[in-house]
């Protein structure tokens, strides 16, 4: 009898012990090889296990793409663009959570936007905008360095620090961002009169010429500034890559507070007030050139719809709401931004254990 007992207790026992020994390995995922590492532990980081730091630092560098909207987009309506101007820029960007989820983000980024009436207009098209654009025959260029701050926040918040990111989560941003911006366009070999222009094919300055009539005091108009506010906001997705990498792709419209990314913003002014000065009057207005500048491609000008008003040489109808407008100043100039980063995340490589004997 005290023979069966003594078994009794020895299996039960075995039973315990063996139960245990699973439920720490099914807990703590505890391997022979582990357990010899740890034996040979002396202090410091072991393995990449763990939530990892919650309020963690991104560097991130972007490849970006911008589309222009404004006075020389082909369509009147808002949100018309032509993206067979897409221009490619680039960009930096760091971040920091500072909340589950949410993120202080500052970044630089640079591309070029650009737009061309003889490219956007139509010399056969019954439609006076369509029109009225090539009629117009104005370009323009414009490399925007954008600075921003702001607030970035992850659709899906995560509590579980850098190694519990979600592998897909959307997010939004908003803030805002100085650009410093200068359009320009390429000078033509002559003005309407017939001088030659000393830079002819160069790319000049736009915003210096004042080419509506920003430097003729007579005018009365101010010129618009190299620097200019901007409101950023857009949504994204990021996807793991690695522990330490994901890969965002981004929207992000600029909501800008200035008319002049394209230099067209008001009307015309009489030719004449520019005087000796060739090249403000040449860039001022450019229906009557014949060539087209970028491309060197003929303009078929119809001969009744240019010279219709006074000293210009642009056809009326190029704008239905005003017969003598160089632009509508009744929206601001924006741009859209999309951007593919590469986004690396500081984090620690293992937590911190102590040694135990």
């Amino acid at each position: 009898m005290r023979k069966k007992l003594l078994i009794s207790f020895t299996l039960l026992l075995l039973a315990v012990c063996v139960t245990d020994s699973f439920g720490q390995k099914r807990r703590y995922g505890y391997s022979k090889s582990r357990n010899k590492k740890y034996s040979n532990y002396s202090g410091g980081r072991t393995s990449y296990r763990g939530v990892g730091k919650t309020n963690y630092w991104t560097v991130g560098a972007s490849i970006n793409v911008l589309n222009y909207y404004g006075d020389l987009s082909p369509e009147v309506k808002r949100f018309s663009t032509n993206y067979g101007e897409t221009k490619f820029g680039f960009g930096i960007t760091g971040s920091r959570m500072v909340y589950p989820g949410i993120f202080l983000r500052a970044g630089y980024n640079f591309g070029t936007i650009e737009g061309d009436d003889f490219n956007n207009g139509d010399e056969s098209s019954g439609d006076a905008s369509k029109y009225g654009r090539y009629l117009r025959n104005l370009h323009f260029k414009n490399n925007i360095h954008e600075l921003s701050v702001g607030f970035e926040a992850d659709m899906i918040p995560n509590n579980g620090g850098v190694r519990g990111r979600f592998p897909i989560n959307p997010y939004m941003f908003v803030g805002v961002a100085v650009i410093a911006h200068n359009p320009k366009a390429k000078a033509p070999d002559f003005d309407q009169a017939g001088n030659a222009i000393a830079e002819a094919g160069e790319w000049v300055d736009l915003r210096d010429l004042g080419t509506e009539g920003q430097n003729i005091d007579s005018i009365g108009a101010d010129p618009y500034g190299k620097f200019a506010f901007v409101i950023p906001v857009g949504l994204g997705v990021k996807v793991k890559l690695h522990h330490n990498f994901d890969l965002n792709f981004e929207i992000g419209f600029r909501k800008t507070f200035t008319d002049y990314l394209d230099d067209v913003s008001g009307g015309y002014v009489d030719l004449a007030t520019f005087g000796d000065d060739n090249l403000a009057r040449a860039m001022s207005e450019r229906g009557a050139e014949a060539t087209h500048v970028l491309s060197g491609a003929t303009r078929s000008l119809n001969p009744g719809d240019t010279g219709t008003t006074g000293p210009y040489t642009h056809g009326s109808g190029y704008d239905p709401r005003s017969d003598h407008s160089r632009g509508g100043p009744g929206q601001d100039d924006f741009y859209i931004t999309t951007q593919i980063r590469l986004v690396y995340i500081f984090d620690q490589k293992g937590a911190t254990r102590g040694k135990f004997r």
